[in-house]
């Protein structure tokens, strides 16, 4: 039986210039390589094995083909609904949401400290009346003779002269004193029925007497006070004609924070409603007028958004205009990231006011009955998409999730790939340039 004879293996000489000595650097040899221990070698096939899957790996959040597929359908009870952003969607939250386009619908947990919402609610306040320590003015017209002032001489042209009284206080007993008539109530009562008593008690002493009774100071206890986040925290005297709410703040020197982030809370008979500033600006029944005893407090509230998902930026972002608009906050937030979101599922979670839903024509919602949750997709892949991002308006505690796109985790995983190939490549690439320059 005859041996084979085996060829020895020719190994390839690389290609390249002689060096000074007339040689030929010599190829790199398979023995020259460093050796990669067993373990790594395993885990990398380990690797490749579970390539298809990649589920062992770490990820941001749902994908958006999840969100997709689970909304409405969690048992029965839908946890959401899902509503791609589009023209229909913004006329309804624009007809629907605005008259509180600033705040969450569901509010905040320190919500409790402002109070409930609806400071409209109150209803109207009964006139204002003269009070203990408020000073009154008393003027005195009389015809043909003078009660008050010089006599009027005979024949000499009828005149009206006028007698001003000094400014009375009304005292504790709530009443001022007039000459020739005495005692006058006054407390609890308008200035047209004081006018009506004199007038009545001169009638027999005076010709044709005509009295005018005004307010010349409220120092009584017709007074709010007005506290907080305002520039001169007072006391604010309700006029007789009434104090709106507005001219009350105005009094005490506005507001120092920004109308859309200060909640205005008015405490009254135990009872206190809040509403934001700019509700107040912006709804005539919001102005409610104020009655003695109210006090009002302003509280700068900071409003928020959320950014989660696929970016470089995951946090808490600060509302900063009036209205903030999607497309303003996702450039604020620094935006999905290009290699690991997909711009076509970008979601804002929000609890949203049920009529909202209803218009849309959604039913079997979840929440409180007041509000629902609801995730609206914006389709960033649409051209149209960032006309509605313009167009769409984040409220405060809005949650924007960047999904990750598809292919996020197949680069994760080719990442996990170069983590164990790297430093056995390093290792070759060294080893080649030693062996050439010793050559």
């Amino acid at each position: 039986m005859t041996k084979r004879k085996f060829k020895k293996p020719v190994v390839a000489r690389a290609h390249g210039s002689p060096t000074k000595g007339g040689s030929v650097p010599q190829p790199l040899k398979i023995m020259d390589l460093p050796k990669i221990p067993f373990t790594r070698l395993a885990s990398l096939a380990l690797c490749f094995t579970l390539a298809p899957s990649c589920m062992f790996l770490p990820s941001s959040g749902p994908s958006g083909s999840k969100i997709l597929k689970q909304a409405g359908k969690d048992s029965g009870n839908p946890s959401y609904q899902l509503i791609p952003v589009n023209d229909q969607v913004l006329r309804s939250i624009a007809t629907h949401s605005a008259k509180a386009p600033y705040l969450a619908a569901s509010g905040r947990k320190s919500d409790d400290l402002f109070g409930r919402r609806g400071m409209e609610r109150f209803g109207p306040v009964n006139p204002q009346t003269i009070a203990i320590g408020d000073v009154i003015n008393v003027a005195i017209y009389e015809t043909d003779s003078s009660l008050f002032g010089p006599s009027i001489a005979a024949g000499a042209l009828a005149v009206s002269p006028m007698t001003p009284l000094p400014p009375q206080t009304v005292d504790q007993t709530g009443e001022i004193s007039v000459p020739f008539v005495g005692r006058v109530r006054a407390l609890g009562r308008r200035t047209g029925d004081v006018e009506n008593d004199i007038r009545e008690s001169l009638k027999m002493k005076t010709s044709d007497p005509q009295v005018v009774v005004t307010m010349a100071d409220r120092k009584g206890g017709n007074l709010i006070s007005i506290a907080g986040d305002v520039r001169n925290p007072s006391l604010v005297p309700v006029s007789l004609v009434g104090t709106k709410l507005i001219d009350a703040i105005a009094a005490a020197g506005g507001s120092v924070s920004a109308p859309y982030d200060t909640m205005v809370s008015v405490t009254r008979s135990n009872t206190t409603r809040s509403d934001t500033l700019q509700e107040v600006y912006n709804q005539p029944a919001k102005n409610i007028s104020l009655k003695p005893g109210d006090t009002i407090v302003l509280r700068k509230r900071a409003l928020t958004f959320l950014t989660f998902g696929s970016t470089g930026r995951v946090g808490s972002n600060p509302i900063t205009v009036e209205d903030l608009s999607l497309s303003d906050a996702v450039a604020a937030s620094g935006g999905p990231s290009d290699m690991q979101a997909n711009p076509a599922t970008i979601f804002v979670y929000r609890q949203e006011p049920v009529a909202v839903l209803q218009a849309l024509g959604k039913t079997n919602l979840a929440g409180n009955g007041v509000t629902a949750p609801v995730i609206y997709q914006l389709d960033l892949q649409d051209p149209k998409g960032f006309f509605y991002a313009n167009n769409f308006n984040v409220r405060d505690r809005d949650l924007i999730y960047y999904a990750p796109a598809g292919s996020n985790k197949v680069m994760k995983f080719m990442s996990l790939v170069n983590t164990f190939l790297a430093p056995a490549l390093s290792g070759a690439s060294a080893v080649s340039s030693a062996k050439i320059l010793s050559e």
